[in-house]
Parts: C-alpha cells; sequence; structure tokens
C-alpha cells in the first residue's frame, strides 16, 4: 500500500509538473495593446491579402510586438528543461532582433504552418512590469515562426533562406 500511495503522488506530481510547463511553452493568450488596429486590419475591404499586409508595412502600430520592450528571453522548446534554461538577449541583440522582425524584406509570402510544438525556440518579449507582451516561436531548421501578435511586416510567417543565417547570429545560436 505504501508503494502504490508514493507511485501515485509521484505521478500526480509529474503530471502537474508536465501540465505547468506546457501551459508556460503554449500560452497563447496576451493583453493586445491596440485591439482598435486590428479590428481596422481584419476590416479592411482589399481582398489580395498580400496588398493588405504591403498597405500596413509601415504602420507603426503593427510593429512587432507592438510596445516597448525591456527583456527578451530566449529558451529552447524542450519539455520541462525550458522554464528553467533561458537566457536573456543582451540590450544590442534586442535591438538587432525587433529590426529583424520588423523588415518585411527578411521575409517571404510563403505561408508558414508551424505548430508551436514544433519549435525548437520560443522567445518571450516582457515590458518594464515584467508582463509578456509578445511571443515568438521559431523553427531555425525550416525558417518559420508563430508570432503574437500578429505583425504584418513578418508576412505570413516564413524567413528567407539567406535571412535565416543573420537572424542566428542575432541570436547567437549554434548552426
Amino acid at each position: 500500500m505504501k508503494y502504490f500511495i508514493t507511485f501515485t503522488i509521484v505521478l500526480l506530481s509529474a503530471l502537474a509538473l508536465y501540465v505547468w510547463d506546457a501551459s508556460s511553452r503554449y500560452d497563447f493568450t496576451f493583453r493586445c495593446p491596440n485591439p482598435q488596429a486590428v479590428q481596422v486590419f481584419n476590416a479592411d475591404t482589399i481582398k489580395d491579402p498580400q496588398a493588405r499586409y504591403r498597405k500596413y508595412f509601415k504602420d507603426s502600430r503593427f510593429h512587432f510586438p507592438r510596445t516597448a520592450v525591456s527583456e527578451i528571453r530566449i529558451s529552447k522548446n524542450i519539455p520541462f528543461i525550458s522554464a528553467f534554461s533561458h537566457r536573456k538577449l543582451s540590450t544590442e541583440a534586442q535591438k538587432r532582433l525587433l529590426a529583424f522582425l520588423n523588415n518585411p524584406a527578411n521575409f517571404n509570402w510563403q505561408k508558414a504552418r508551424i505548430l508551436a510544438s514544433e519549435s525548437d525556440y520560443i522567445l518571450n518579449f516582457y515590458n518594464r512590469q515584467g508582463q509578456t507582451i509578445g511571443k515568438i516561436w521559431l523553427c531555425t531548421l525550416c525558417g518559420k515562426l508563430k508570432a503574437i501578435p500578429f505583425s504584418p511586416q513578418m508576412k505570413f510567417g516564413t524567413i528567407k533562406k539567406k535571412k535565416l543565417a543573420e537572424l542566428q547570429t542575432i541570436l547567437s545560436l549554434k548552426n
């Protein structure tokens, strides 16, 4: 009976840890800083998606992540480990990363069909109050990303092959 109780406690603890870890890695919730702008984008009558995206490239309301960034943390998307193994990007790397993400020339029009679980890195963006203001799931092998909040500058989320190495350099990732 003692082993059964111990086994049950260990199993429930492992399950609780897994749920906590998965909820932090795959959390898609955030408070949109400018929901009116998103409504304007969604209500736009331009039928061609590429033309609609181009129309909003220079609109600062859609620059990722839409508010001032105080800190960016990067972690590998590995169950249990990612929550404890993140690292902060330097201020210079943060500036370069934001410039990269907000430059449409770094992305092509190919649709990025990627699940968050398929990414190998997760980038969390924080404001001065420590609140999450953005999140990116990045697959460095396939050059695709999923970003919250949405940004037209990233087109459909596929990084140009020749720009992927530049992104990996900014993030100090090993090839």
